[in-house]
């Protein structure tokens, strides 16, 4: 899948674009997240994975939720790979008779 682009470098981009928005440096944020200088350097370069503690300890950084976070970067990813991310939780679930062709095999 070339031109995919990774869920750390998105999320990277995500978390520098709020900080700046929020007018904090680098050292701002990495002091009220407790988290190092340099790591979070390297998250916002999209260089560093993160799990979910410390991607929690960022978003408290910023004064943001998580969800905000991880909910922006979805959409981006979904926009880059030209997918259709549905208007509702319930649209998720309508099916058309497209899916039934992938499982003809099955029978």
């Amino acid at each position: 899948m070339a031109g995919m682009r990774l869920f750390k470098e998105v999320f990277g981009e995500v978390v520098r674009e709020k900080r700046l928005d929020l007018n904090l440096t680098l050292r701002d944020v990495s002091e009220r997240a407790f988290v190092s200088y340099s790591f979070w350097s390297e998250v916002e370069r999209g260089v560093k994975e993160c799990g979910s503690t410390f991607m929690n300890s960022i978003a408290v950084g910023l004064g943001v939720g998580l969800d905000e976070l991880i909910i922006e970067t979805g959409y981006r990813l979904s926009e880059a790979a030209d997918l259709k991310i549905p208007d509702t939780p319930e649209a998720l679930f309508v099916r058309d008779t497209s899916w039934a062709a992938q499982y003809a095999d099955l029978k």
